[in-house]
């Protein structure tokens, strides 16, 4: 199985995020990788309402409080654990979501449309 190797297990605690630069489908992109409730979540850095980085404006994409996906320069809200847009604007819409699994303590992008970047 291919896999792209993101950090630790250990170094991802929950609530916390990192931005991996990847290939999709061939071409340039990032993705997010999460840790929420326990359970590593990865879906493609691209915001529904607009095609652009979550993190775009600033590197804080993860509200403290509602503990959700926040795009930084619309403040479109992401269910972390689905990626359904929680925006009624952008009702019905979901982030593209990347297979991934922890494999011998660490965590790993195992989708076949990812490969790393060169």
């Amino acid at each position: 199985m291919r896999s792209l190797t993101v950090c630790a297990s250990a170094e991802l605690a929950d609530g916390e995020h990192r931005i991996v630069p990847l290939q999709f489908r061939g071409e340039p992109d990032t993705a997010i990788v999460l840790r929420h409730n326990g359970r590593v979540r990865v879906y493609l850095n691209r915001c529904v309402h607009m095609v652009r980085r979550l993190d775009c404006v600033h590197e804080r994409i993860v509200d403290a409080d509602t503990r959700r996906l926040t795009c930084s320069m619309h403040g479109i809200a992401y269910d972390p654990e689905t990626g359904e847009s929680l925006s009624v604007l952008c009702a019905g819409e979901r982030l593209q979501a990347l297979k991934s699994r922890e494999i011998d303590g660490q965590v790993c992008i195992v989708d076949k449309r990812v490969t790393p970047r060169p």
